[in-house]
């Protein structure tokens, strides 16, 4: 196989199935509790094993999401792993025969594949810069200069492979935290990486240029740290544990000043943005108050490639430029691996914008994965007898640059929310004449005019929340007032019926018409308690990650891997 790092371009097992509803399917997946792809798998091999995500449904007064879900798998005798409360739901293992069961339960809302996810890195780049022009490029340099920002103070939580102890970041790595040891659950651990990319993606958010002489520095040099270890040292994770780091994150925001996510991570989109469980849990996120800065993906130039959750409108999602070695725009252009819209399934525009992507230096992990296989990506510092930096290609690197951007206007405003965040970047980009909507978005970030920026307008996102955010919280809001996009909507009623304005709280039906319908924006969110979403009080030990792990690799599941490396240079 060969080395399989390559710009972290994150790819999911692709379930290769049908997309016609077979046979038989009417009773199970005409309700859309489950895609048509695994509803074939299940109903094909219906002895056969398949990791799941089951969301419960929302239901006042008749318990947790999580705990809900956990039963109705063990009701389908069913394996249930972890529970996710930031999705309403739980990770499981079922047979074919046990899922299509599952389906029948009034409890269930809706059954997702918990795909194996395999990371790979850049190992074909050529030759290399002595440095990257990256830092120049977006103008970070200038924002310190002229605005007096590094970052500090502000917290970004990298979830990735992990973050090694390196000199440019010193103390400033303030928790680590490792989903991938098979215990199923969280565990404090000392900062390291032993797959390499994430200690890179952090350098190019926050190191501060210790052992180059201040070379390679990120973007800013200020910010702290938290290392969410999602990915293993293979490369490999699955969704449920992208969502556990997410929930940890959640329910550690206040300890570390968490503001900012980066995930440099994406699979490829089967279903729409309202039933991914990546797609609520970085909604989950992003309306706590915490900004998500996430990779576009590295499968273009094809269109509609935007890998989830980038494809969510909530985030920030992030695609690549190639600087051709040089800080001056002349002779830019879009890199030919990044992904591109409009989003697969939904339309949507984006990437929402650009930063600098192809052979970008940034810190090393000593004897890592990564480390290991490429190790003509190495690049000297001061010491080169101990070569302190490494080089790597892709959107990975695009989105880190973006999340120090956004640590720097936090120091700068920190009232901001994620969406006068979005706002100020796309508005303040510099517009790129060899890019669009659907390949550069709004432009190339500009840390200087982002930071300077003052506008405090956030405008609403036209396209509705995920079915899993709007039933995870809409208890939390209860009481607040409603506000509607479009009092004609729906031919001006719910789907009861009811005129918009006279639905309230204790009459309303909560589905897809209603949260379509809903201004999210409006509601208050500073007044909403996390605690039930990052609730813990429930574990099962049916399943770890390991075994899950194992048995998918061992068994395929009629799955196919994809990797992207490829396309990079």
């Amino acid at each position: 196989m060969g080395a399989r790092w390559a710009g972290f371009c994150l790819v999911a097992i692709i379930v290769m199935a049908t997309q016609a509803t077979p046979a038989g399917a009417k009773s199970h997946g005409a309700d859309g509790k489950i895609s048509p792809a695994l509803l074939a798998l299940a109903q094909a091999k219906p002895k056969d094993e398949f990791a799941v995500i089951v969301r419960a449904e929302a239901k006042r007064g008749n318990g947790h999401q999580a705990e809900r879900a956990g039963a109705a798998v063990h009701r389908a005798d069913g394996r249930a792993g972890r529970a996710l409360s930031i999705v309403g739901g739980a990770s499981a293992i079922l047979t074919g025969a046990e899922i299509l069961a599952l389906l029948n339960d009034s409890d269930v809302a809706y059954v997702a594949s918990d795909d194996l996810v395999f990371a790979s890195f850049d190992p074909v780049a050529g030759a290399a810069l002595a440095a990257s022009p990256g830092i120049l490029a977006v103008g970070a340099p200038d924002a310190w200069r002229q605005l007096g920002v590094s970052g500090r103070g502000i917290g970004v939580a990298v979830l990735d492979s992990g973050i090694a102890p390196h000199p440019d970041l010193a103390s400033r790595i303030v928790a680590s935290v490792d989903f991938t040891s098979g215990t199923g659950a969280a565990t404090l651990v000392p900062p390291a990486d032993p797959g390499g990319h994430g200690t890179h993606v952090a350098g190019l958010v926050a190191g501060d240029g210790t052992a180059s002489g201040g070379a390679y520095t990120g973007i800013a040099p200020g910010a702290n740290l938290v290392d969410v270890r999602v990915i293993s040292s293979t490369g490999s994770t699955t969704v449920s544990t992208l969502i556990a780091g997410m929930e940890w994150v959640l329910a550690h925001r206040a300890a570390y000043n968490i503001r900012v996510v980066n995930l440099s991570a994406g699979a490829p989109v089967t279903v729409s943005y309202n039933e991914d469980p990546l797609a609520a849990a970085v909604e989950i996120l992003v309306f706590a108050g915490i900004t998500v800065v996430v990779s576009a993906g590295n499968a273009g130039p094809g269109t509609s490639t935007i890998t989830t959750p980038g494809f969510d409108p909530y985030v920030i999602t992030v695609g690549a430029i190639d600087d051709s070695g040089t800080a001056t725009l002349a002779d830019d252009a879009i890199a030919s691996w990044s992904s591109q819209g409009p989003t697969a399934i939904d339309g949507l525009a984006k990437p929402d914008l650009v930063a600098p992507g192809r052979k970008v230096v940034s810190l090393r992990s000593p004897a890592s994965t990564l480390d290991l296989q490429l190790p003509d990506r190495v690049v000297a510092g001061l010491d080169p007898l101990a070569p302190a930096y490494f080089r790597l290609s892709g959107t990975s690197m695009a989105a880190p640059v973006v999340a120090g951007v956004v640590a720097l206007m936090l120091e700068r405003t920190p009232t901001l929310s994620p969406a006068q965040v979005k706002q100020r970047l796309m508005g303040t980009a510099v517009p790129l004449a060899y890019g669009s909507l659907y390949t550069t978005g709004s432009g190339l970030v500009s840390a200087p005019a982002a930071v300077a920026a003052v506008d405090q307008t956030a405008a609403a996102v036209a396209a509705p929340v995920s079915a899993g955010f709007a039933s995870t919280v809409y208890t939390s809001l209860s009481g607040q007032p409603l506000v509607w996009r479009d009092t004609g909507f729906n031919g001006g009623v719910d789907s009861k019926g009811v005129p918009w304005s006279a639905v309230n709280w204790t009459d309303i039906t909560w589905d897809l018409i209603t949260w379509e319908n809903l201004v999210w924006e409006a509601f208050n969110w500073s007044a909403v308690s996390w605690q039930d979403v990052t609730w813990e009080s429930v574990t099962w030990e049916d399943i770890t990650w390991d075994t899950l792990s194992a048995k998918l690799k061992a068994k395929g599941k009629g799955h196919k891997v994809r990797s992207g490396w490829e396309a990079l240079d």
